[in-house]
């Protein structure tokens, strides 16, 4: 299932008929968004392990992605009960990756893992 920034699925789901729930996807938008500083972290603090939430408050205070617009968003339901997630980033010249994924509790969605996949760089 793949969507871009709509819970609409594509036909390469592993689910075709499960769609990506409006509660996980904004979840999604709002981890983005506190990576990109338009929005509060102990907004989404709740909301995310504290792996996660140690992995976003890294990026997030860095700034390195602060007011950087996010790129295509790819989602789709490997089960009813976990969505992952893919976020294409532009940093200076080079695409990365930003994988978030999420899983479904008895109450809400729960973001257990939050990565950012940039490329090295070389050192001197």
């Amino acid at each position: 299932m793949t969507t871009m920034l709509s819970p609409r699925p594509s036909a390469s789901a592993i689910h075709p008929d499960q769609e990506v729930p409006p509660g996980a996807l904004a979840l999604i938008l709002a981890t983005l968004e506190a990576m990109t500083g338009r929005r509060a972290l102990h907004q989404v603090r709740p909301r995310l392990s504290e792996r996660a939430f140690l992995e976003l408050a890294l990026h997030a205070g860095a700034g390195v992605y602060r007011r950087m617009p996010p790129g295509r968003l790819r989602a789709q339901m490997p089960t009813p009960q976990a969505v992952e997630a893919t976020v294409s980033l532009m940093r200076g010249d080079r695409w990365v990756s930003c994988v978030i994924r999420l899983d479904a509790t008895r109450r809400s969605w729960m973001c257990s893992e939050f990565v950012i996949l940039a490329p090295r760089t070389a050192a001197a």
